[in-house]
């Protein structure tokens, strides 16, 4: 991206430090009064953000007050899921009102990479900051209405990206993906004592220094290990048959309310 990620997050989080950053900026020999007032427009008033930031705390502590625990076999209860998506849904219904600017913006800062004036950061923070609470204030409610906190819903979130990578893996290969790694994991670990066992004996042959110190045994340890990182790496990127089901089975509305966009301001 042209835009560098710290820039990104900052300006994504619309935070009114940020906005006082920026403003510092804009008013070198134009006068405090003018950023004062391309703030207030741009945001529609410090006292209404402030007054809505002190409104999602309240959301926030209520929804982070549900319990969770984390499901030890990594499988994503279907009733779970539904409230999940329920908050997405409602979600999508606020974010639908600034898909088209979050588009705008992201596309004119990568366009503009670094080269954005003051007076162009100020307002995308503007409208950045408003798209943030707005949103954020209804993914709050929604969780708190769901008996759900941020760390479930997160971790859903995941589950939900990794099970749709598992899908199309699937689709592709026929194979999910911690058994494609494993697979080819054991195979090269197989290729690599083969080969190993033949140059050995090769070199052990041509009087090769040291060769002599390297057995058999030796060679399949290395085989043996390299076949440990293999269903280690296959491990790592197991996703359970069932989120797959899960996701496939609400593949439609998964990606009906996917809003990739949240990204850009931090949600």
């Amino acid at each position: 991206m042209a835009m560098g990620t710290g820039a990104k997050i900052a300006i994504g989080c619309g935070c009114l430090l940020l906005l006082g950053g920026v403003a510092a900026l804009g008013v070198v020999g134009m006068g405090v009064w003018w950023a004062k007032g391309k703030i207030t427009e741009a945001t529609g008033g410090l006292d209404s953000i402030a007054a809505k930031a002190d409104e999602i705390g309240r959301w926030e502590k209520q929804a982070n007050a549900n319990p969770y625990t984390r499901p030890g076999d990594g499988v994503i209860p279907e009733a779970r899921f539904l409230k999940f998506l329920e908050t997405r849904k409602r979600v999508y219904a606020v974010y639908e009102r600034y898909e088209a600017d979050l588009r705008a913006l992201q596309e004119k800062a990568e366009s503009a990479g670094d080269k954005l004036s003051p007076s162009d950061l100020m307002s995308a923070g503007g409208k950045l900051a408003q798209a943030f609470s707005d949103i954020r204030l209804e993914q709050m409610k929604a969780l708190a209405a769901e008996q759900m906190s941020e760390e479930e819903y997160r971790d859903i979130q995941v589950a939900v990206y990794k099970s749709a990578w598992a899908s199309d893996m699937e689709k592709q290969s026929g194979k999910m993906p911690a058994e494609a790694v494993s697979e080819s994991m054991s195979q090269a670990a197989a290729g690599m004592e083969e080969a190993m066992r033949a140059g050995l004996e090769a070199a052990q042959k041509e009087g090769v220094p040291g060769s002599e110190k390297l057995s058999p045994e030796d060679v399949k340890k290395a085989q043996e290990t390299m076949a440990q990182l293999g269903e280690d790496a296959g491990n790592a990127l197991a996703v359970p048959r069932a989120n797959v089901d899960l996701f496939r089975k609400y593949e439609a509305d998964i990606k009906k309310y996917a809003m990739h966009g949240l990204a850009f301001i931090g949600l």
